[in-house]
C-alpha cells in the first residue's frame, strides 16, 4: 500500500512538472508574439520553485539548467546570426537569442529528470525526440507569431532537428553522470 501512495505522489509531481512546462512554453511563445516577457518569467519561477524544492529536486537539476542555458543561447543565437530564423519580439540586441527562448531551455532542463525521465532509458530516445519534437515546436512558434523562418521551412526544420538531436542527448547524458 505504501508503494501505491509513493507512485501516486510521483505521478502527481510528474504531471505538475509537465503541466508547468507546457504552460511555460505557451506563455513564452504567445508572450513573445505580443512583446510580453513577464508571463513566461512568472511561470518559469513557479516551475523552478516547484521542481527545485528539496523534496523534488534531482541532484543534477541546477547543473542541467546552467548547461541548457549555455547550449540554448549558442544554438538559438546562431540561427539568428546565420540568418535562418528571426525572433519577432523587440529586444536590445537582435543577434542574441531572446530571454524567452533561453528561459524555455532552462525550463526544459527541469523536465529531464522528472516528466521526461523516460528518455534516460535508451540512448536513441533523446535523439528521436530532438529530431521530431523540436522542429514541430519551432514551427508552432512560427504559427503563433514568435518566430519567422528566413529560409525554406523544411531546411530550417532540418537544421533544428539536427541541433536538437545533438543537444538533447548531451543534456540527458549530463543528467546521468556523477
Amino acid at each position: 500500500m505504501q508503494s501505491f501512495f509513493k507512485k501516486l505522489v510521483n505521478n502527481k509531481n510528474t504531471l505538475i512538472n509537465a503541466g508547468l512546462f507546457q504552460m511555460l512554453w505557451l506563455s513564452a511563445v504567445l508572450g513573445s508574439a505580443n512583446n510580453l516577457i513577464w508571463p513566461c518569467l512568472i511561470i518559469f519561477a513557479l516551475l523552478a520553485c516547484w521542481q527545485l524544492h528539496p523534496q523534488r529536486r534531482a541532484t543534477k537539476d541546477i547543473y542541467l539548467v546552467v548547461i541548457a542555458i549555455f547550449i540554448g543561447l549558442i544554438i538559438d543565437s546562431l540561427w539568428v546570426v546565420i540568418g535562418v530564423i528571426e525572433y519577432t519580439d523587440k529586444r536590445p540586441i537582435d543577434v542574441i537569442a531572446p530571454l524567452w527562448i533561453v528561459t524555455l531551455w532552462a525550463g526544459f532542463a527541469l523536465t529531464i529528470n522528472h516528466s521526461m525521465a523516460w528518455m534516460q532509458s535508451h540512448p536513441l530516445l533523446p535523439i528521436l525526440l530532438g529530431l521530431i519534437s523540436a522542429p514541430l515546436s519551432y514551427f508552432a512558434g512560427t504559427r503563433l507569431g514568435a518566430i519567422e523562418y528566413h529560409q525554406d521551412s523544411l531546411l530550417v526544420s532540418a537544421y533544428i532537428a539536427i541541433s536538437w538531436a545533438i543537444a538533447l542527448p548531451i543534456l540527458v547524458q549530463q543528467s546521468k553522470t556523477n
